[in-house]
């Protein structure tokens, strides 16, 4: 089932799905540095994140969005590996561009990094487009319209 994140309930998990799948992709991070706790949860106090759990257990995925104008931007999805592959992520990218729409979003945005081919085919088997290259930060910028 898809919720409304529970800080206290879901915020050390939602941790270690960044720090086991997103932060191998990213070169910001050195190799044995990583993301902290606090720096998480900051960015997830800005934000709208929802989760997929089982009632009110750990999550096992979280997509996490906030609005910018008119466009959704999307800052976080990760999926942990034993529930990849199941239409999961398909679920929060639906459940962020229904909110997004309810929103009034005409668009939705990623930034993806250029070493995590799945996640780019990902995005783009879900209707987004590459818009750029944005070499120092080795990253794409994808982009799809969601609103009219």
């Amino acid at each position: 089932m898809i919720r409304k994140r529970l800080p206290s309930v879901d915020d050390r998990a939602i941790h270690r799905l960044v720090v086991e799948q997103l932060v191998p992709f990213s070169r910001l991070y050195d190799t044995g540095a990583s993301i902290t706790f606090s720096e998480i949860r900051k960015r997830l106090n800005h934000n709208k994140t929802f989760v997929l759990a089982k009632g009110l257990k750990q999550p096992f995925g979280f997509i996490s969005v906030i609005r910018k104008s008119h466009v959704l931007f999307v800052d976080m999805l990760a999926i942990d590996a034993r529930e990849q592959g199941k239409g999961r992520g398909r679920e929060l990218m639906k459940m962020a561009e229904d909110f997004g729409k309810s929103e009034r979003c005409q668009s939705a945005e990623l930034f993806v990094d250029d070493s995590n081919p799945n996640a780019i085919g990902f995005y783009a088997r879900q209707g987004y487009e590459i818009k750029e290259y944005l070499a120092e930060l080795s990253c794409y910028r994808m982009s799809k319209r969601i609103g009219r």
